[in-house]
């Protein structure tokens, strides 16, 4: 006998999955409630689930899943624990196909396979031979009146259905409806939870969804929660667990499963871990733990992992299941203590991060917790632009160093939260930073987009200016573009000018290019600021003054800005000739250098093991 698998499309399950099992067919025992799928409204259960296979046919869906069938084993038969409802409405779905066809071209696999102890007469008389009398009925008075003997409640359903399946068909299905009959024989499929012939009849732990399409994770949840206590009774021969002991297994499963999910999908975990949310809460977490995930084509490329590992290669479900577990464990170990936490969310924040996998890896070889932060410590080191001599490089600029100094900010504000300076660690909100698409300002403004709104230049202004400009030779490097005789007018202009200078429109733009081009000390890191991407728009297009107001009544209104970059607006930092109101080369590089101090405490911290 073939070992059966975990899942079979709906040919397979009454083709492949019998001769596997060695069964002629499925047994529906007395103890099961008849049928009662719902088809009066158009929202029945019937309804729902052609509704949904139809719509998985329209469009192209590679794979729909319906649930789970819990089968046991008997002598000749599969008995139906769970999934009697489903199994029977696709009985009668392949009947009323077969009959609309009329051709020889159509093989009905599912006649005679489904067998009720309580109703065999009327499914073999009016679902597998006589449809077309049930059929030509138009309603259950004429039906029951024509056969009298069957007038009970599961006939009611069970003719409904049938009634309106063809109807549905007759509406919304071709004329030729064998692409129809191919999809849903091919390409919708069931998972299989097979349990052993000695074991009681069980209700399976798996929610039943009514042919609702499941979530990913639901599909692995289910398979790894049946799977596990059946593979310890294949290991523990000498003591055979009570249905009652098999049940609270299962449900202790699904509440650790359950903790494991609402961890996964609170709020503070995505944003530290960078993870997305939505319907599948879990995915971010399995596909950690397993990276080997693809994203194939299919609808549940995890499930199809999974369900391959266990079925062909016998991988065990516990060890999937703790696989799982201990991941989450360790990644909320790391995220509950401070230290941990914030050297790990800085990596995961910064720009261009090693691989959340790479990351869980060399931390799970960690075998102490201070071998955890020197790993951590290290993969924080290896983001920052440092030197050879292990020191912040000097000539970092926004044009060509924009990631490396975005590093460099997020660590000088996290760094108020580790344990430097004889301070403790404390959490770092990292889902500020998260939350928002975080750019690199200009503290002067550089360019024409930056100036659009400069109408006159103060006197502060056109001395910093001065400063700023850089003259090769005499020249400017703007006199080689087309404008540059425009250009070197302005800058004359404001050579010139003694109180403040009025600029027009046109002027404006050159005053842009005149200082991105000859300003080189605007691109250097202490010309620049970390600030989210809205509240950095809204500050472009002033002055040092105007932009340190705005940004104070951003802060107001309840806006997150980095701590360095507030101590930076504010003037806290290191004392200038400039005073609270303006921005001069001196403020640059006294920046520069309170960076560079800050930073080589940043790496002494870092370098210690």
């Amino acid at each position: 006998m073939a070992k059966p698998k975990s899942i079979y499309p709906l040919r397979g399950i009454f083709l492949n999955l019998l001769t596997d099992a060695e069964k002629t067919g499925f047994l529906i025992p007395t103890y099961q409630r008849g049928y009662k799928w719902a088809s009066l409204d158009g929202k029945g259960q019937v309804d729902i689930l052609l509704k949904d296979l139809h719509k998985a046919y329209s469009s192209d869906s590679n794979r729909y899943y319906l649930q789970f069938l819990t089968l046991k084993s008997k002598s000749e038969e599969l008995e139906v624990i769970d999934g009697q409802q489903r199994l029977t409405t696709l009985t009668i779905l392949l009947s009323v196909i077969e009959y609309v066809h009329k051709a020889d071209d159509l093989d009905n696999y599912v006649r005679n396979k489904l067998k009720y102890q309580t109703r065999q007469n009327f499914i073999e008389k009016y679902i597998y031979h006589n449809i077309d009398q049930l059929l030509s009925t138009k309603t259950w008075e004429e039906f029951r009146g024509m056969d009298p003997e069957n007038d009970n409640q599961d006939v009611y359903f069970i003719y409904h259905a049938a009634k309106a399946i063809y109807q549905f068909i007759s509406i919304n299905v071709s004329a030729d409806n064998l692409p129809f009959y191919r999809y849903i024989s091919d390409s919708v499929y069931l998972i299989v939870n097979l349990l052993e012939e000695n074991l009681d009849s069980e209700r399976i732990f798996v929610n039943v969804n009514k042919g609702v399409r499941l979530n990913d994770e639901d599909l692995v949840k289910g398979l790894l929660i049946t799977r596990l206590p059946l593979e310890h009774l294949n290991k523990n021969k000498k003591y055979r667990p009570t249905e009652i002991e098999i049940n609270e297994w299962r449900t202790n499963l699904g509440r650790q499963w359950d903790d494991i999910s609402n961890w996964a999908s609170r709020p503070d975990t995505l944003s530290f871990f960078k993870a997305s949310g939505g319907d599948s809460r879990l995915e971010w977490l399995i596909r950690l733990a397993y990276p080997d995930i693809g994203d194939d084509e299919s609808d549940h490329p995890m499930f199809g992992y999974f369900d391959d590992v266990y079925t062909r290669n016998g991988g065990p479900a516990g060890e999937m299941f703790r696989n799982i577990r201990e991941t989450k464990m360790i990644l909320n170990d790391w995220y509950s203590e401070p230290e941990t936490a914030n050297l790990l969310g800085y990596i995961l924040h910064s720009d261009n991060p090693p691989k959340k996998e790479k990351i869980l890896q060399q931390l799970k070889a960690c075998k102490t917790k201070n071998a955890a932060i020197i790993s951590l410590k290290n993969g924080v080191r290896e983001l920052l632009p440092l030197s050879d001599g292990g020191e912040l490089k000097r000539d970092l600029n926004y044009e060509e160093h924009s990631g490396p100094i975005f590093n460099v900010f997020l660590i000088l504000d996290v760094a108020k939260f580790l344990p430097l300076n004889g301070h403790e660690a404390t959490h770092y909100d990292f889902e500020k930073i998260s939350s928002g698409n975080w750019t690199l300002e200009h503290i002067f403004p550089q360019n024409a987009r930056d100036l659009k709104k400069v109408e006159r230049l103060s006197k502060d202004d056109l001395k910093i200016i001065r400063e700023l400009i850089k003259r090769d030779n005499g020249s400017l490097k703007s006199e080689q573009l087309p404008d540059g005789q425009r250009i070197r007018n302005l800058y004359d202009k404001i050579q010139q000018s003694t109180e403040e200078c009025v600029i027009d429109n046109e002027e404006r733009g050159f005053l842009g290019k005149l200082l991105s081009d000859n300003a080189p000390d605007l691109h250097k890191i202490g010309n620049l600021a970390l600030l989210e991407g809205n509240i950095n728009s809204s500050l472009s297009n002033h002055f040092f003054n105007e932009k340190r107001k705005r940004l104070v009544r951003k802060i107001g209104e309840g806006k997150f800005v980095p701590f360095h970059t507030y101590d930076v607006f504010s003037k806290l930092l290191f004392s200038t000739d400039t005073g609270l109101h303006a921005w001069s080369k001196q403020d640059i590089l006294k920046h520069e250098d309170y960076i560079h101090l800050q930073m080589t405490t940043i790496i002494n911290y870092l370098n210690l093991l």
